[in-house]
């Protein structure tokens, strides 16, 4: 040490050497600590406890990865049950909305109302409540139906309102592809093996059953797999385009970096056609019409290649129904076909003659019936959320005393439950979305963003298509929604104002 250096300069340089060595005390030691808890705990344990540190950091750390959780936790929703009774998704929720509180209080300047449709959120959970302070039925589950939708708005709320860079979006992109691709892989091996129950078998001489994955129904699940695919698809066709470039300046090895972009480009169309399989597995009429629905808001979206897509999907389901008709598909799938024109028929289900061909469509139409019945009875707030099931006795059609829950048709169900004006309500909900959408295709001119918007018109038109049939809006797969169409706002919300919060995306 120079001794011409002034005492204070000599005493700093001593400070600093004593944190040094005491920095250094304090590794060996946490190391020590944690070699002895690797001997110590059992490993299962230790990865239990060590994935849970894990989990909760990322949520901590921001809002968008406690999103990311919530959408990941729907496919195991019922498979892993928590302290409390809590299953994941409650508890990934929980997560995300604590994370999102912690972050506004310790960032006050950046919290804002994501605005869009928000105003038509609150004016539907509003025709809700109202519905639901109105009931002559079980007000506990008109409340509980009003909470899982104020959910799905709150997470909506999170995401679009805490979603400002590129990265956020492609973190919920990967998840919402991820976790129904997971599902989807383990529909397509039921469907393979024959792994089921006896009632979702597809046809008593064959060894196959309807893909159900984790979700417990075939055509929820196949609603699932309607809320992933056309995001899969869109995004698939933009990284293949972008795949046949060379990059102008790679960052990295010429190879590496258009290795890397194939490699994109394969998983996403590997994870799209995960789907689709597992959504003709499926077996559900009402989802592959919600297929076709999906595929045409796709093309509308895709506009100039519109006309060539609305011609393929012509070409393809006249190929079917001449296959059909010739009697060259394997029998399941024509008599599945066949049987869409009966369910898009009206007809009286107290007097319809029942056989084993025609039992599920006579027994949709009795639930619709029993719907239809319920809005007659409280056409202006309905029956009250949620109390489908527990009013269907009282309008059973016929000798259809056991009910299914909701009416197979969601826009009657949603009449007889809230009225007209929780209808109206929703439709308006839906309106607005159609409306982000429409804003953000005449605005974003970034491919990749452009991809994503398609993809979201073909998710929202075939969730509207398959609501027809089915009720989409249950086990938790509002949160998987909820967030499609955060993505689809902080997008428009990015195209109409360059320089406002999202001008990262």
């Amino acid at each position: 040490m120079n001794s011409g250096e002034p005492p204070a300069v000599n005493s700093e340089r001593r400070l600093v050497a004593a944190n040094g060595r005491i920095r250094a005390i304090l590794a060996w030691l946490a190391a020590a600590g944690l070699g002895f808890v690797v001997v110590i705990v059992p490993l299962e344990q230790l990865a239990l406890v060590s994935g849970a540190i894990l989990v909760l950091a990322s949520a901590l750390a921001h809002p968008v990865l406690a999103v990311c959780l919530v959408v990941l936790s729907v496919p195991v929703q019922e498979l892993v049950t928590l302290p409390a009774g809590l299953t994941s998704t409650q508890a990934a929720t929980l997560l995300a909305c604590f994370s999102w509180l912690l972050h506004t209080l310790a960032h006050p300047e950046r919290a804002m109302l994501p605005g869009g449709i928000l105003p038509l959120w609150g004016t539907f959970l509003c025709a809700l409540l109202l519905s639901a302070g109105l009931t002559p039925y079980a007000r506990a589950e008109a409340i509980r139906e009003t909470l899982r939708w104020s959910v799905a708005a709150i997470i909506w709320l999170i995401a679009a309102g805490t979603a400002t860079r590129r990265w956020h979006m492609i973190c919920l992109l990967a998840c919402l592809l991820l976790a129904p691709a997971v599902c989807a892989a383990i529909g397509v091996v039921q469907f393979a093996t024959g792994d089921g129950p006896p009632a979702f078998r597809i046809a008593p001489n064959l060894p196959y059953v309807r893909a159900y994955g984790t979700i417990g129904q075939p055509n929820s699940f196949a609603g699932y797999m309607n809320m992933a695919w056309p995001l899969g698809l869109a995004l698939a066709m933009v990284a293949t385009r972008f795949a046949w470039r060379r990059p102008a300046a790679p960052t990295l090895h010429p190879l590496l970096h258009i290795g890397g972009r194939w490699l994109l480009t394969g998983l996403l169309w590997a994870a799209t056609a995960l789907l689709l399989a597992a959504l003709l597995a499926s077996f559900s009429r009402g989802a592959w019409l919600g297929a076709l629905a999906g595929a045409l808001g796709l093309a509308l979206a895709l506009e100039r290649r519109v006309w060539r897509a609305l011609l393929m999907m012509a070409v393809v389901a006249m190929i079917m129904l001449l296959l059909a008709a010739a009697g060259l598909l394997p029998g399941a799938l024509a008599a599945r076909l066949a049987s869409m024109a009966h369910s898009l028929t009206f007809f009286d289900a107290a007097t319809a003659h029942v056989t084993p061909e025609n039992f599920a469509v006579v027994e949709r139409m009795a639930q619709m019936q029993a719907g239809w019945a319920m809005f007659l009875a409280a056409p202006l707030t309905g029956i009250g959320p949620g109390n489908y099931a527990v009013a269907y006795p009282e309008f059973a059609v016929g000798a259809w005393y056991s009910g299914r829950g909701h009416a197979h048709n969601y826009y009657l169900h949603l009449a007889a439950e809230t009225g007209i004006i929780g209808l109206l309500a929703y439709l308006g909900l839906i309106g607005g979305l159609i409306r982000q959408t429409m804003i953000a295709l005449r605005c974003t001119t970034d491919p990749f963003l452009r991809s994503v918007v398609a993809g979201s018109c073909g998710i929202i038109t075939a969730v509207a298509g398959h609501n027809l049939f089915e009720n989409l809006h249950v086990l938790n797969m509002g949160m998987q929604l909820a967030t499609i169409w955060a993505v689809l706002h902080i997008i428009a919300r990015s195209a109409a104002n360059p320089r406002g919060p999202s001008c990262g995306i």
